[in-house]
């Protein structure tokens, strides 16, 4: 067991690209997070109670409390398999609990918890400024980060703060708690588990997200805002499927995610590694290259969509064919008529949230009159 734990952290800290180094801690803050210095996710995970949040799922599963239930928003038809399932699971009639409530600089957290109608529990974190609200971000963290961490920069990780600089910078934002304790190990256990009960873990946390609006206008009184999404690393994948299989046309930001997956699968990232996980339950599903690419970029088209990229992210290496992937969802965007609703960004940083353009790019397009224009769209989406 031992030896397990050192190999996920491994995996965690080294060949995912995403910490920069081993955690220190001490003292404390307003959102409950220990001071740390690089990897916070090993600190935080038990401090959070998030570690025991995940374990509690097999209770649920135990006491029969899973149901194969989805009455959400219908999933088109080609990624009905990945998401197994015809519907994205809806939060359940049940109340919202209200874990705690705290105020920050220039803006106020709050964290609640509540049930999808398939039985799964989901945590999350809602940034709501001060002042006037500019719209609604639906924000996805890493593997290696928490909802909580997104909100706090004095110890920053690779989200590096974007949730608190979007609500100072006047958005409320939502960001679930995407259910894993730091490792791949940890994800695909945990999806397997929920798959003998007929639920979808891919579903799960995209429904998560999804249901940021829901959250706004329980806590906020507040809704018809402009939406947009921003996802990093593991969860730029989730929010590009969970446009794919909705085409609501919210405008989307993925960060740390754009490579070729049969490239990644065939590089040293895995033959050095082979006695460590990394490959993801999806890998596993009809093949995770499936999801990736020109095939995704047909359903996604014309969403509007950025890219930013850190030149020295690994993981996303144009030897591993970022810059090849990109262009094939580039050439959909422009065969389709739509070449200025997508861009990239490769910036000065690693494996990290930058967000010096993709922040501008994603305010313009929720404040443009084309927001309507673009959302409208997807009621002409055959599903």
């Amino acid at each position: 067991m031992i030896r397990s734990s050192m190999i996920s952290r491994r995996a965690l800290s080294g060949l995912l690209m995403t910490l920069v180094g081993p955690a220190s801690v001490a003292g404390g803050d307003t959102l409950g997070l220990s001071h740390c210095r690089g990897s916070c996710a090993n600190i935080d995970l038990p401090t959070l109670g998030y570690d025991a949040f995940c374990r509690s799922f097999f209770d649920i599963a135990a006491t029969g409390r899973l149901k194969a239930v989805a009455t959400g928003p219908e999933i088109r038809r080609e990624m009905r398999s990945l998401f197994q399932g015809r519907r994205l699971y809806r939060p359940s009639g049940e109340a919202m609990q209200v874990l705690w409530r705290r105020t920050v600089d220039r803006f106020s957290v709050v964290k609640v918890e509540f049930n999808l109608e398939c039985g799964v529990p989901v945590r999350g974190c809602l940034g709501i400024p001060d002042g006037e609200i500019r719209g609604l971000v639906l924000l996805g963290h890493g593997m290696a980060s928490t909802p909580e961490r997104c909100f706090e920069d004095s110890d920053k990780d690779y989200m590096n703060a974007i949730g608190k600089r979007l609500c100072q910078d006047g958005y409320v934002v939502w960001c679930p708690y995407i259910v894993q304790i730091g490792n791949q190990e940890s994800q695909n256990n945990i999806a397997a588990m929920l798959a003998s009960h007929g639920v979808s873990a891919h579903n799960v946390s995209c429904a998560s997200i999804d249901a940021g609006e829901i959250v706004c206008r329980k806590l906020t009184g507040t809704s018809g805002l402009n939406v947009g999404v921003y996802g990093v690393s593991w969860s730029a994948f989730l929010a590009l499927h969970l446009e794919a299989a909705t085409g609501r046309m919210r405008p989307t930001v993925i960060s740390g995610y754009m490579r070729d997956e049969k490239k990644f699968l065939m590089s040293s990232v895995i033959t050095k590694n082979l006695g460590i996980e990394l490959a993801a339950y999806i890998h596993f599903n009809n093949s995770r290259a499936k999801y990736t690419g020109r095939r995704l970029a047909s359903l996604i088209c014309p969403c509007p969509l950025f890219v930013e990229i850190g030149s020295g992210d690994t993981a996303n290496s144009s030897e591993l064919g970022r810059d090849e992937r990109y262009a094939d969802m580039q050439a959909v965007y422009a065969s389709s008529g739509h070449p200025d609703l997508i861009g990239m960004t490769v910036f000065d940083g690693v494996h990290e949230v930058s967000g010096k353009s993709a922040q501008p790019w994603l305010y313009q397009r929720l404040a443009s009159p084309d927001y309507q224009t673009t959302a409208r769209l997807k009621n002409a989406i055959a599903l």
